[in-house]
């Protein structure tokens, strides 16, 4: 292990991860008293899991706290100050998705207005420069072969922040699971950029990885407020942008699955959704109780043992994403394959693509049918 003196950005990462701690803590009761007063509730109904009205806005004191804490530590670091005119990049997105969250939780937005939002505000970003630029080649053997993406970096990287920021915003149904999701993400990828000396990034990592810690505080079950649309899409675009910045040091091809693996639990959930709806003819952009962490409930696991086994699956896939730093190119598409078999298995055994009856009924069929035949 290196010494503390090898490391003297270590101190810096410290006061950003307590600076937005102590600021979470110290907004999240504003929040949940203006959540109150303009009527931003989230009622009980036949698709939510809780009983009583709970206030939403709380990603709206994370995101005041990670602004705020990066705005102050600027004036003090001059490399956080020099790279602010690249972090800037990602402001007027940041805004944009935040304004519209705010909006959905109080007056409930509709789903084309929050498309629509997400993708100028995917598109604000990739114009100011936030894009997947170079990859790898993951057949060259003898030595590495770089190509630029061109074009196809704006429609990729588009894809990739609206698909998160959705991604996000759909595994925000338990208490606290989106929450953790987001903190076990930042610290992942936290500790990769360090050890790729990514930079910039380093610092908004620990920084959110403080503000979501102290969140849990008032989300984790039983949750007195809610990260609300404006807090799950905040944190899924801001991971977003950021995972793409974290790639443009690096252009290896395991680089660019780093972040697929880290946040491998929302972007399981959102495929399974699409292909699920999509089967069963229903509306794409209807909410529904056929999400992972509902399969996890209905499978008779109690709200806190969901989301255990979820925040346990997201620590495993930011073990496995370090681990990529050092596998070569061929290897991180095969491990990348076996992770989306896995899940795939996953999927069809939780009956997640509400394609066939639930297991419990197949079995009292079963049962039924050896009766009859035992009858006759």
């Amino acid at each position: 292990m290196q010494p503390m003196s090898a490391h003297p950005n270590i101190i810096i990462y410290l006061f950003l991860f307590f600076s937005a701690y102590f600021l979470v803590i110290v907004l999240t009761p504003f929040t949940m008293t203006l959540a109150k007063r303009i009527g931003a509730m989230d009622y009980p109904e036949a698709r939510k899991i809780h009983a009583t009205p709970i206030p939403r806005l709380g990603g709206l004191a994370i995101a005041v706290s990670i602004i705020l804490t990066i705005v102050l530590f600027s004036a003090e670091n001059p490399y956080l100050r020099e790279g602010l005119p690249l972090a800037s990049a990602m402001l007027p997105g940041l805004l944009i998705i935040l304004a519209v969250g705010v909006y959905d939780d109080v007056r409930n937005a509709s789903a084309l207005l929050k498309l629509i939002s997400q993708v100028v505000a995917a598109g604000l970003a990739v114009g100011l420069g936030i894009r997947f630029q170079l990859a790898s080649n993951p057949l060259a053997v003898q030595a590495r072969d770089y190509f630029d993406l061109g074009t196809l970096s704006i429609p990729f990287t588009m894809l990739w922040i609206v698909g998160l920021t959705n991604a996000m915003n759909l595994i925000d149904g338990l208490d606290g699971l989106a929450t953790g999701i987001a903190m076990f993400a930042s610290i992942a990828l936290f500790l990769i950029s360090m050890q790729q000396s990514a930079g910039l990034v380093t610092y908004f990592y620990a920084t959110i990885a403080g503000a979501t810690l102290a969140f849990l505080r008032f989300s984790r079950f039983p949750a007195s407020v809610f990260l609300g649309d404006c807090g799950a899409t905040f944190l899924g675009f801001l991971l977003a942008c950021l995972s793409v910045l974290g790639t443009q040091k690096s252009y290896t091809l395991a680089a660019l699955f780093i972040p697929l693996i880290v946040f491998g639990v929302p972007i399981f959930d959102a495929i399974v959704t699409l292909i699920r709806r999509y089967l069963n003819q229903g509306e794409m952009m209807h909410a529904d109780r056929g999400h992972i962490h509902h399969r996890l409930l209905s499978s008779g696991l109690t709200q806190r043992q969901a989301v255990i086994i979820l925040y346990g699956v997201s620590i495993v896939l930011g073990i496995i994403a370090f681990a990529f730093t050092a596998l070569l190119d061929e290897y991180a598409a095969v491990v990348l394959g076996i992770i989306g078999l896995l899940g795939g298995l996953t999927a069809k055994e939780l009956n997640a693509f509400g394609t066939a009856r639930p297991r419990m009924e197949r079995e009292f069929k079963y049962r039924q049918d050896r009766t009859e035949r035992r009858d006759e």
